[in-house]
């Protein structure tokens, strides 16, 4: 697989256990866990697939799909958050997403959603 993956989460124990598992499965992955940090990496790369927490200390993740989509319309974009409201949900979808995912994140059912995309 030569999928490039951003993975934008301000938890870095998580952040680093997602970051560890999608490579061990075969993909090149970056991360973030800052807003900030998401948008210098999206100028220095292109990702296929990001995957974003909707509750950023400097930006929501939505602000990021949507730069993300710009740089890259064809990017698939997953949106995980732990206020798993169905507001939160549209407004992800609405604006792009192409999966919104509710915390806790069992990283299995987190490839299967990647996998999906091919």
């Amino acid at each position: 697989m030569d999928k490039k993956i951003l993975i934008v989460e301000d938890d870095v124990v998580f952040c680093k256990l997602l970051t560890r598992f999608l490579r061990k499965n075969g993909f090149e992955v970056m991360d973030a866990q800052s807003g900030k940090d998401a948008l210098e990496l999206l100028n220095l790369n292109k990702f296929e697939l990001a995957v974003l927490d909707y509750r950023l200390p400097d930006m929501t993740g939505i602000e990021i799909l949507k730069e993300v989509k710009r740089k890259n319309p064809k990017s698939k974009i997953i949106l995980i958050t732990r206020y798993g409201d169905q507001d939160v949900a549209s407004k992800a979808i609405d604006s792009g997403a192409d999966a919104f995912i509710s915390k806790p994140i069992n990283p299995d059912e987190l490839l299967q959603v990647i996998l999906g995309f091919e």
